[in-house]
């Protein structure tokens, strides 16, 4: 991992929910933590660019001041892989196709639960799309503790 990360970039599948859920969080972390230089970014391996947040995901993360109704789903692309300092995908599955694409991004990505507080760090977060608002709100959680921990690394390395 880089000395100094300042570009991250969150994987998921469609960059609708979770990938969203996570770079919606870190920029409201950074910003409460005067993380200043920190730039947040996500973007999907399967994404149809230009969809939103779901009206779900939306929902779950106003209720906790992450404002995604601006939010435009894009691809994972060369140029974003290239100026991100870390990559942090939702699944182990993300992480292999991330890698298989890019090998050279080999040293910078991982699960975004290797931040996490709690449970595992080398399991991925759960999909909530097509399922209900419990689904949507426990994955933010999940992702939460995640990003939570990645901004506390962030703040120990002076940014």
């Amino acid at each position: 991992m880089s000395d100094r990360i300042k570009h991250i970039l969150f994987v998921c599948t469609g960059n609708i929910c979770r990938s969203p859920f996570a770079e919606g969080l870190l920029k409201k972390l950074s910003q409460e933590n005067g993380l200043d230089n920190i730039i947040s970014d996500s973007a999907g391996l399967l994404a149809l660019p230009g969809n939103s947040a779901t009206a779900l995901a939306q929902k779950v993360a106003a209720e906790y001041d992450v404002d995604l109704s601006g939010h435009m789903a894009k691809s994972v692309k060369e140029d974003i892989v290239n100026r991100s300092d870390l990559i942090l995908a939702m699944e182990n599955s993300h992480v292999k196709n991330l890698l298989d694409a890019f090998p050279e991004a080999e040293d910078k990505v991982f699960l975004i639960r290797r931040f996490a507080s709690f449970g595992s760090k080398d399991r991925g977060v759960a999909d909530p799309y097509g399922l209900n608002y419990d689904a949507y709100r426990f994955c933010f959680l999940d992702i939460q503790d995640g990003v939570s921990g990645l901004a506390e690394y962030l703040d120990t390395q002076g940014s």
